[in-house]
């Protein structure tokens, strides 16, 4: 009985998703092959499918995978001490040098979404990215709370799409070549800030 190596299997996979990226670095999503990923990464077209399906499951993977270099950030953001509002922006600000330095840049990751949002079975893609985020700023708000970090009273669903929504509009900002850092810390700021305060000291309607 053939014996799977699963750590060897997550290195080829990490080298391929790897090779892919430079590949859409230079030509985009749409117009990037299978062979142009093949030759990057020095295989046979037969051993790439081995590890993805096809390209969409690759891309897909992709998608997850940048996904992933926030998670651990986010599940740990309100446990350091002080500000609050600085601690979720540094999210986004790690997150964002973790993937820049992966090459997966703001336009090349806006490029897979919209490639991706013409498949039919939406749920492999909404299952890793969104619902993984959005998870895990549900937790890390709870576990601010029992705390007493964050209002007891906090209403975590919306607080969580907030956070969610501040990070994209963050992630679009920057493709701006305009983009000024510290003044969307200073608006984050502004906008966060409420949510610090008792439920019942602010209308939500």
């Amino acid at each position: 009985m053939r014996v799977v190596d699963e750590t060897n299997t997550e290195a080829k996979r990490g080298a391929i998703i790897a090779a892919a990226i430079q590949c859409l670095a230079r030509k985009g999503v749409a117009k990037t092959s299978i062979s142009d990923i093949c030759k990057e990464a020095g295989m046979r077209s037969g051993h790439l499918y081995y590890y993805f399906e096809n390209k969409d499951a690759l891309l897909i993977s992709i998608l997850l995978y940048q996904q992933e270099l926030a998670l651990e950030l986010i599940e740990h953001m309100l446990e350091g001490a002080g500000d609050i509002v600085s601690q979720i922006f540094d999210v986004h600000v790690k997150a964002e040098e973790r993937r820049m330095a992966l090459g997966l840049t703001p336009i090349m990751r806006m490029e897979l979404e919209c490639y991706l949002s013409r498949l039919k079975d939406d749920s492999l893609i909404g299952t890793g990215t969104m619902e993984h985020l959005l998870n895990a700023i549900r937790k890390a708000a709870q576990q601010g709370i029992r705390e007493g970090r964050l209002p007891e009273d906090l209403e975590v669903d919306a607080f969580t799409s907030a956070v969610a929504l501040i990070w994209q509009g963050l992630a679009h900002s920057r493709l701006s070549p305009r983009f000024d850092l510290e003044e969307n810390r200073r608006a984050v700021r502004l906008l966060m800030e409420p949510w610090l305060a008792p439920r019942s000291h602010l209308s939500l309607s």
